[in-house]
C-alpha cells in the first residue's frame, strides 16, 4: 500500500516501527484475525500490519499506527477502504468480465471448489531442509499437517545435525519421512531431496516457514495453470514483526515480491537474451518457497553444492539454480496465491548477518557460479553483477543517508562487504575445494553428477 522507500514508517516521521501486530483480514467474512505471537514482544506495538485477503488469495497489505487492539476492531472497515484498488485490480485479473480472456485458473471464487476436490497432491512433494532447528522444524511440521491437500509425501532432510533432535522431532508427524544428509551445505541437502523425491513436482521450504493451509492446492493449481513452467514461486509474508530486526527487514521489502503474478522467460536461450532476463532473478521470488518441475531442475544439474549456508558463499544456491533454468529457457513463475509465512531474524546482529550473506551469495552465484555454464554466459553474468552491484549499493546508500534511522548504514555495508569479500578472496572457488573433500568424505551417498 506504500511506496517501499516509507514501508514500515511512522506517520509523518523517518522512524520505523518498532514492533508490530501481524494480522489477516478476509474481506469475504468482515473479520481480523490477529497471527499467533510466536516470539515475545520486545516492546508494546505502535500499530498493526495487515494481509488482506479476497477469496483465499492475498491481494494487498497496509501497516496502521495505534493501540493494536482497537485497530482490530475496526479494521475490516479500513482495509476495505484502504486496498479497494488492489481488490479492483485483482478482479480484473482472474475475471475481466469484458469479452478478453481470464487470466490462468487460479483460486477466485467459489466457481473453483470441484476443481479442488479433485486437486492431486500425489503430484506433489514438500522438502524441509534443516540443521539443528527442532523447534522452528516442529513449528513448520505442524503447519504442513495442516495443508488443505494431502501430498504424496512430505521428506525432512536433516544436513547434518549434531544431535538427534531433529530426528524426535519428524517421528511425532507420522506423515514425514526423515533422511539423514551428511554432507555438510544446504545444496546438498536440496539435491538429496531431489533424489529421494519420485513426484514429478517438487516443493522446497525452509524450516523457518509457516505454510498457509492452501499451500499445496495454489501450488497445483498454478503448475496446472502453466504447463510450460519450470518453477513457481511465491508470496513470503512475515509470520511476526515482534521485534525491531524483523520490522526492519520487513522495511527493506523483506521477502514479498508483491500481489501480482510475474513470469519471467528469456526470448531465447543466447546468452545475451537470457542474461537480460538473470539480472530481474531477485523479483521472481526466493528459496524460502519454490517449487520445480523434477525433471526439469535434473536436466540443468540440480543445486550447486557449492553455494548457500553451509558453505564460504553462505547464500545463493536457491537463485543459481532458477538462473539456470532461465539460461535453459524455462519458464519461472511467481503465484502470489502460494503463501507461506517466514520467521524473519530477531535481532539486529542476526539481520547484519543475514545481509552480508545476501552479498557473498549473491557474487558468489553470479561471477562464481556462472563459470560452469561456459565463457559467454559467464561473461553476461559478470556483467549482471556489476549492474547489480553498482545499483543496490547505490540504492541502499542513499537510503542510508537520507533516512539513517530507517535504514541503517551498517545494514547497507553488511551487503557491500559480503561482495567485496565473497570476490576478492574468491569464496566460490573455497567452496568448491569443500565440496570436494565433502565428496570425498562420504563416497557411499548419492550424486547428481560428478563434482
Amino acid at each position: 500500500m506504500r511506496r517501499l522507500g516509507r514501508r514500515m514508517r511512522r506517520p509523518g516521521s523517518s522512524r520505523l516501527f518498532r514492533c508490530l501486530v501481524v494480522a489477516d483480514v478476509d474481506l469475504d467474512t468482515g473479520t481480523a484475525t490477529p497471527r499467533p505471537v510466536l516470539t515475545p514482544f520486545a516492546e508494546p506495538p505502535e500499530g498493526v500490519h495487515a494481509f488482506v485477503w479476497l477469496h483465499g488469495v492475498p491481494v494487498a497489505e497496509l501497516t496502521l499506527a495505534g493501540d493494536p487492539v482497537v485497530l482490530i476492531q475496526d479494521l475490516p472497515r479500513l482495509a476495505r477502504q484502504a486496498a479497494a484498488e488492489a481488490v479492483a485490480d485483482h478482479l480484473a485479473q482472474h475475471r475481466p468480465g469484458d469479452g478478453r480472456p481470464v487470466d490462468e485458473r487460479m483460486p477466485c471464487t467459489a466457481e473453483d471448489d470441484p476443481w479442488r476436490a479433485t486437486a492431486d497432491g500425489g503430484l506433489l512433494t514438500v522438502v524441509v531442509c534443516t540443521r539443528d532447528r527442532p523447534d522452528d522444524l516442529e513449528l513448520c511440521l505442524t503447519a504442513l499437517d495442516a495443508m488443505t491437500v494431502d501430498v504424496a509425501e512430505v521428506l525432512v532432510v536433516d544436513n547434518a545435525s549434531t544431535t538427534d533432535h531433529t530426528r524426535e522431532v519428524v517421528a511425532s508427524h507420522p506423515r514425514a519421512r526423515y533422511v539423514r544428509e551428511p554432507r555438510r551445505g544446504l545444496d546438498w541437502a536440496r539435491n538429496r531431496g531431489l533424489i529421494e523425491t519420485r513426484t514429478p513436482l517438487v516443493a522446497y521450504v525452509d524450516d523457518d516457514v509457516l505454510v498457509h493451509p492452501r499451500y499445496a492446492e495454489a501450488l497445483l493449481m498454478a503448475f496446472a495453470a502453466h504447463p510450460d513452467a519450470g518453477a513457481v514461486t511465491g508470496l513470503v509474508t512475515p509470520a511476526e514483526l515482534s521485534t525491531p530486526a524483523q520490522v526492519q527487514f520487513e522495511a527493506a521489502g523483506g521477502f514479498g515480491r508483491g500481489y501480482r503474478r510475474r513470469r519471467l522467460q528469456a526470448a531465447s536461450t543466447d546468452p545475451h537474451d537470457t542474461a537480460r532476463v538473470v539480472f530481474h532473478i531477485g523479483a521472481i521470488g526466493t528459496g524460502a518457497s519454490m517449487a520445480f518441475r523434477r525433471e526439469r531442475i535434473l536436466a540443468v544439474g540440480g543445486f550447486d553444492p557449492a553455494l548457500d549456508v553451509g558453505t564460504p558463499t553462505r547464500g545463493g544456491g536457491d537463485l543459481e539454480a532458477m538462473c539456470r533454468l532461465l539460461t535453459a529457457g524455462d519458464l519461472l513463475v511467481y503465484e502470489p496465491a502460494v503463501v507461506v509465512r517466514h520467521r524473519h531474524r530477531r535481532t539486529m546482529a542476526e539481520l547484519r548477518a543475514q545481509r552480508r550473506s545476501d552479498g557473498t551469495g549473491s557474487a558468489s552465484l553470479l561471477v562464481g557460479g556462472g563459470r560452469k555454464l561456459g565463457p559467454t554466459h559467464h561473461r553476461q553474468w559478470k556483467l549482471i553483477a556489476a549492474r547489480w552491484f553498482a545499483k543496490n549499493t547505490a540504492w541502499t546508500l542513499a537510503g542510508s543517508l537520507l533516512w539513517p534511522r530507517a535504514r541503517p548504514m551498517s545494514l547497507t555495508l553488511a551487503t557491500a562487504g559480503g561482495w567485496i569479500a565473497a570476490l576478492t578472496r574468491d569464496y566460490y572457488r573455497e567452496a568448491v575445494a569443500q565440496a570436494r573433500r565433502e565428496a570425498a568424505a562420504h563416497p557411499d551417498e548419492p550424486v547428481l553428477h560428478p563434482l
